[in-house]
């Protein structure tokens, strides 16, 4: 008999770092329940990715905003994040052509110290 694994919900934006709150219309399964005419229950869920695989995890009403407002908050995070890295390569590369025109600069200024009569 297979049992099912307990879903907790993430209690830090690092476990939330690849994750976010959708909404998902679903049908429970109850012969006489409104979703068997087509009328669908909206649930909300947590989606993340651990280990590769991508993990649904059911939210209650009352934790949507506030997790909503936590998924919102490492998004921007890893935006920042994003962004920072992409300055930092900028300024590596600046600093890596300045070397090089000094190093440059520093050759053609011995070779022409050399060819100098004394």
């Amino acid at each position: 008999m297979k049992t099912k694994s307990v879903k907790v919900l993430p209690k830090t934006t690092d476990e939330i770092a690849n994750g976010g709150v959708y909404i998902q219309r679903v049908r429970c399964g109850k012969a006489n329940c409104k979703c068997a005419r087509g009328e669908t229950h909206t649930g909300y869920y947590f989606f993340t990715r651990r280990n590769g695989k991508l993990i649904k995890t059911y939210i209650r009403k009352a934790d949507v905003d506030a997790l909503t407002e936590i998924a919102k908050q490492a998004s921007f995070n890893r935006a920042q994040k994003r962004l920072s890295a992409k300055e930092s390569n900028k300024l590596i590369r600046r600093l890596r052509e300045s070397i090089r025109d000094y190093e440059t600069m520093t050759k053609l200024h011995k070779e022409n110290y050399k060819n100098e009569p004394s």
